[in-house]
């Protein structure tokens, strides 16, 4: 009598399976706004920026909303608290 051949887990065919939303680029949002930003808008175009705060933690920001991240940094800083992030739009 053979053995039965092992079935993969859930898990194991999951990682097997092509997955239709897969990005080559890190996801970044703006602290502020919520508008969805590309890695080259810090550096070249110099469109976006990296606030930190007290506790190292670095934080994207657009140009125009570093006001308002600083705000919200500010109070991060203040309270202990995971910083009010607008919601992610794109």
């Amino acid at each position: 009598m053979a053995k039965k051949a092992k079935q993969l887990t859930k898990r194991q065919r999951k990682a097997l399976k092509p997955t239709a939303h897969h990005h080559e680029h890190q996801h970044i949002h703006c602290i502020a706004c919520g508008r969805h930003m590309d890695p080259e808008e810090f550096t070249a175009l110099g469109t976006a920026r990296i606030i930190q705060c007290d506790h190292g933690s670095r934080f994207p920001a657009c140009v125009s909303c570093v006001p308002k991240a600083e705000e919200l940094i500010a109070e991060h800083d203040r309270t202990n608290q995971p910083v009010k992030a607008a919601a992610a739009w794109h």
